[in-house]
């Protein structure tokens, strides 16, 4: 027979708890968007508005050949502040590229995908579905705007041994 501290000692520890999830977050792939043949830097500058061109259009370089970074730089700081950025009949995918864009395509949760668009629309009557669900799987299938799930790298911990 064995006493009460005995059987402590026998139970098992609990299974350690798993790593929390990290939600997915989502990005333009532009080497992917080069590689299919298509000019990154060009979509970004067709995308700006005329504030916004009329910026960048400085005379050195012709209109959509100049480098991407600061394109998106002008749309953050100039075209996503327009109220016409993001229009109520802009479609899902495309709201969403220009979203990335104006955040200079870093990556952005599902929640805060929601969020700019929920801004960008507050004022739409028939608001669009921008559930969880609906976003996740319109995000992650193939679309022609190469937005795809942010690759996550972990830092490596250094080991002193």
């Amino acid at each position: 027979m064995t006493n009460q501290t005995e059987q402590t000692e026998q139970t098992e520890a609990p299974a350690p708890e798993p790593e929390p999830q990290e939600e997915p977050k989502y990005q333009i792939d532009i080497k992917a968007f080069d590689t299919s043949g298509r000019s990154f830097g060009y979509a970004v500058y067709s995308r700006l508005s005329q504030n916004g061109k009329a910026v960048i259009e400085d005379g050195k370089v012709a209109g959509g050949f100049g480098p991407a970074t600061e394109y998106m730089k002008v749309m953050s700081n100039i075209c996503s502040k327009e109220p016409d950025f993001l229009l109520p009949g802009t479609p899902i995918t495309e709201a969403v590229f220009k979203l990335l864009l104006a955040n200079t395509n870093k990556a952005m949760t599902l929640d805060e995908i929601q969020s700019g668009l929920t801004t960008a629309w507050a004022s739409v009557i028939y608001l669009k579905n921008l559930s969880d669900d609906v976003l996740r799987r319109m995000l992650d299938q193939e679309n022609d705007y190469f937005i795809k799930r942010a690759v996550i790298r972990r830092r490596r911990s250094r080991s002193s041994t």
